[in-house]
């Protein structure tokens, strides 16, 4: 099982009607499992965890207050790659007690 960071960046964009706010961030990912959180606007990071070995596509979105999109999503993707070993915990010592 793995845990995969997003950085998120966020950059101005004009061109939106005047009172319009963007009250969250939408991040959805799909791959061998589906996964969605909504975070306060200008979260940095988002952390999945627990994933599968496979491979993963996200998408990023601006919502607001009723959940509509606003601008367009961000989207990419990613690999898991199953491993190859495994560690393992082997008697490396042992002492012996003479009574």
């Amino acid at each position: 099982m793995s845990q995969v960071m997003l950085a998120i960046l966020y950059q101005d964009v004009p061109g939106f009607p005047v009172g319009t706010v963007v009250q969250s961030i939408q991040v959805d990912l799909k791959g061998p499992g589906t996964f969605s959180q909504t975070v306060p606007e200008g979260t940095g990071t988002v952390t999945f965890h627990d994933l599968d070995p496979g491979t993963y596509s996200y998408g990023i979105a601006a919502l607001d207050a009723s959940g509509a999109v606003l601008g367009t999503p961000l989207s990419g993707s990613f690999d898991i790659p199953v491993p190859t070993t495994i560690t393992l915990s082997l008697p490396s010592q042992a002492t012996a007690t003479v009574s």
